[in-house]
């Protein structure tokens, strides 16, 4: 992953196979099965930008149905360390209240 930084406190991301990312919003399209809080390693970068996630073995079971998480827009998911957290600094994943790194 690399880390483009923008004005102020903005930050863009690049993500790449095998980077661990979280979802923030719900995926969207016929077949949704991916909400938000849901993380799991890259698979796959489209050229648009667009991430193929998989999430069994990670925020789901090894043997569960809908294992993957296709074409999620770049901008509806963050960096997160091997236990789902957010790395993003001063941000908790649920309530705000973790404490700067």
């Amino acid at each position: 992953m690399r880390t483009i930084k923008g004005h102020g406190d903005s930050e863009t991301y690049l993500f790449e196979p095998g980077d661990l990312v979280r979802l923030l919003k719900a995926e969207t399209g016929p077949i949704a099965s991916a909400m938000p809080g849901d993380w799991g390693v890259v698979m796959r970068v489209h050229p648009c930008g667009s991430l193929d996630l998989k999430l069994a073995g990670y925020s789901r079971p090894k043997d569960a149905g809908m294992a993957r998480a296709m074409a999620i827009p770049r901008g509806h998911v963050e960096p997160c360390d091997r236990q789902g957290l957010p790395l993003r600094r001063g941000f908790s994943a649920v309530w705000d209240t973790r404490p700067a790194r």
